[in-house]
């Protein structure tokens, strides 16, 4: 390593008349507010009759929201991984192989699909001795019959939209574990950011927090729970996750934090590596092709105009992020 690049990777004081602790503490309170108006929109929405938005508009915009996970996905989280993961002040042993970013996104994307596929064998398991339904006969003599016989003569209604439910909530939760990830990782990056680009920044992430939040939100609303608390728990949860990572980033930038340290470079690039991986399957998979693919029935039932409007929706979210990303 030569010596120029040998100083770049060292703790520098140049940043610090700039960083301004206040702005930062601020951001912290906007950002969980942002991020929970966008989330508890649709929320609000399907409970409180005051707050009832059209179902196309509150659709609307959980297709932008895909997009917008898509988009955060390949502009924002991919290029910082394969960034920090090709840096000049890493060993030359991580050198030797400039595809480390792609390598963990593909893990990953591997990874959700096993906890998926695992997460839908355990619920779809059910006792034997439940496995019987009453069916009432022409005599209205009730009899019983074993659930496979049910499905195999067209009687599974019930237990395909009682599936439907399971994949549903399956994928919601997949979805607020991989935006959590890259949230924290983002606000962390708020919280360490000098110089004039924090506002920028900042200005951008709002931006970005409100969309992503529209998405999770909207399919926290479609999981019909009886309660509204649930939804609320889980918005809450989504609000706080780029606040704590600016805090984080604070204390450590506080701490002397140097972003060009081994140990800062490796945990970062892993960690947007496997939020890339995350958001691009569960983008994908559970939102785009599940709501929009060869075996969503109901969207291929609707009138033209309507499915030209979420395809335009969901290509607006994923350009909206490449804007974005100019300065995010």
């Amino acid at each position: 390593m030569s010596n120029s690049s040998s100083d770049s990777c060292q703790v520098t004081d140049d940043g610090s008349d700039s960083y301004n602790l206040t702005l930062r503490i601020i951001s912290v309170f906007v950002l969980l507010i942002v991020s929970f108006a966008g989330a508890s929109i649709t929320i609000f929405s399907s409970y409180i009759k005051f707050f009832r938005i059209h179902p196309i508009i509150i659709n609307a915009g959980k297709y932008f929201g895909a997009g917008v996970i898509l988009g955060t996905g390949f502009i924002h989280t991919l290029p910082g991984a394969m960034s920090a993961l090709t840096d000049e002040c890493l060993p030359d042993s991580w050198k030797e192989y400039e595809a480390y970013a792609g390598l963990f996104a593909m893990i990953a994307v591997l990874l959700m699909q096993l906890i998926e596929v695992i997460a839908h064998h355990q619920l779809h398991r059910t006792p034997k001795k439940e496995q019987k339904i009453v069916v009432e006969n022409i005599d209205s003599t009730p009899y019983v019959i074993p659930v496979e016989d049910c499905q195999q003569q067209g009687h599974s209604h019930g237990l395909s939209l009682l599936d439907e439910d399971r994949n549903r909530r399956i994928t919601t939760y997949l979805l607020e574990f991989g935006i959590a990830i890259h949230s924290v990782l983002i606000g962390v990056t708020l919280g360490t950011e000098d110089g004039s680009t924090f506002v920028a920044l900042f200005i951008a992430l709002c931006f970005h927090q409100f969309f992503e939040a529209i998405a999770l939100g909207a399919q926290i609303a479609l999981l019909n729970n009886k309660s509204i608390l649930p939804g609320i728990m889980m918005v809450i949860f989504y609000s706080v996750t780029t606040p704590i990572g600016i805090a984080i980033g604070i204390g450590v930038h506080i701490t002397t934090y140097n972003p060009k340290s081994v140990a800062a470079l490796l945990s970062t690039g892993i960690l947007d590596a496997a939020s890339t991986g995350i958001l691009i399957y569960v983008a994908l998979v559970d939102l785009i092709a599940a709501e929009m693919g060869p075996g969503a029935h109901r969207f291929f039932e609707l009138k033209t105009r309507v499915k030209i409007l979420y395809f335009i929706a969901l290509y607006l979210g994923a350009a909206f992020m490449a804007v974005i990303g100019r300065w995010a």
